[in-house]
């Protein structure tokens, strides 16, 4: 069984798919993250890479390496990640990563590309005001000196606000579920773990 996640930056998806796991004891489950599969810029010439650079448009991410490690999954093959032409491969290991009952892939444009979305059994989409999405993420990219505001607004600026509306908050409309922010969603792993059990158990 595939399920996605996706939702706009800093909307909790990791957050809800770490609780998801926790909250499905018992059941073997493999997380992907979209970012896993983010192209590596530095293969590109200097002079196009900050012009090419961007998180948040869909040429970021490896799409044929992706649907054909889902694909693998889902038929019950291992993969091996990172895959070439990432930064991960570049910079790490390569490991092993065995099938499971459930693979979760978790990413603010796994909607976007059709391939994918295809072979999802369940897709969820975290719906959150934009105000609370921006704080957050303005807090999560300035915790521990990783990066000085002015520069982080940059980056929101420059390559989130011109591609969310286009590339990820339309893509709501794939979503079998969507569940809005409210508090630790408690309520919402609840009703997901109760419908994947049965699925499974169907299956």
């Amino acid at each position: 069984m595939v399920i996605g996640i996706s939702g706009g930056s800093a909307s909790g998806k990791t957050t809800f798919t770490e609780a998801l796991v926790q909250a499905l004891e018992g059941v073997e489950t493999v997380v992907l993250n979209q970012d896993r599969y983010f192209r590596d810029w530095e293969l590109l010439p200097p002079e196009k890479r900050e012009v090419e650079r961007t998180s948040n448009h869909p040429r970021a991410i490896l799409w044929d390496g992706l649907v054909a490690q889902v694909a693998d999954l889902k038929a019950g093959r291992s993969i091996c990640t990172p895959i070439e032409g990432t930064r991960g491969y570049r910079l790490q290991q390569q490991t092993t990563v065995e099938p499971a009952d459930l693979v979760i892939v978790e990413g603010h444009l796994v909607f976007w590309e059709a391939r994918l979305r295809d072979l999802m059994d369940v897709k969820i989409f975290m719906e959150v005001d934009d105000h609370e999405r921006v704080l957050r993420r303005m807090v999560r990219d300035t915790q521990g000196g990783r990066r000085g505001l002015d520069k982080a607004v940059a980056w929101y600026r420059r390559d989130v606000i011109p591609n969310y509306s286009v590339y990820t908050a339309p893509t709501r409309e794939f979503a079998d579920l969507i569940v809005p922010y409210e508090g630790d969603g408690e309520k919402a792993i609840e009703v997901v773990v109760t419908g994947i059990r049965q699925i499974l158990r169907a299956d």
